[in-house]
């Protein structure tokens, strides 16, 4: 598994929903969880929007979909 990065829009390259691009935003003063954005364009338009409540269940998710990232920037 890649390692996880906050606010940074990176590739799915295996896993579920290969080819579509992810960004995860850190929403802890409105919700207090992670919001997990997933889309086909990388302009970011997002196509779904998930949210998990702790970075122990987002590293679960990112497991759970079997995703190998690409971080796209730094």
């Amino acid at each position: 598994m890649s390692k996880i990065k906050i606010g940074i829009v990176g590739k799915i390259l295996e896993g579920d929903e290969r080819g579509f691009f992810v960004k995860v935003i850190d929403d802890s003063e409105a919700t207090g969880g992670y919001l997990i954005l997933t889309s086909e364009e990388k302009s970011f338009r997002p196509g779904f929007d998930g949210w998990v409540e702790n970075w122990e269940d987002l590293e679960g998710y990112f497991q759970e979909a079997n995703w190998k990232i690409a971080w796209l920037s730094v």
